[in-house]
């Protein structure tokens, strides 16, 4: 038997073709992706600002929540406005004594006159 020769120089240009073509489709491949890398990377971040914006803004909400509505502050002014009127009439039943407590007054420092 004789020895053949193996001829690999076509696998040899196959192979160094086929390696050109692979390292052009890795090169579209991340030319192409690194828009979307960077889209991915904005996405991120409006995604952390839309949820600090949604804290702030279930707080604000929480707060408003809190405050008076029409009907109490209604309630409240009719409340104030009852206030109002039972300090007229405590004001009007305190006339007399405030009298009272000045004629002894006067009668105390005329006593205190007559002593002398």
């Amino acid at each position: 038997m004789s020895a053949t020769a193996l001829d690999i120089g076509p696998l040899i240009s196959w192979v160094v073709a086929l390696a050109a073509l692979l390292s052009f489709g890795t090169s579209i491949w991340n030319i192409m992706g690194s828009g979307s890398r960077q889209n991915a990377a904005k996405i991120v971040a409006l995604e952390m600002r839309i949820a600090l914006t949604e804290r702030v803004t279930q707080h604000h909400t929480d707060q408003i929540d809190q405050m008076p509505g029409k009907d109490m502050m209604h309630r409240m002014e009719l409340s104030l406005s009852e206030l109002h009127g039972q300090l007229g009439r405590l004001d009007e039943r305190l006339k007399p004594v405030a009298a009272i407590a000045e004629r002894m007054q006067e009668l105390m420092i005329e006593q205190a006159q007559a002593r002398k």
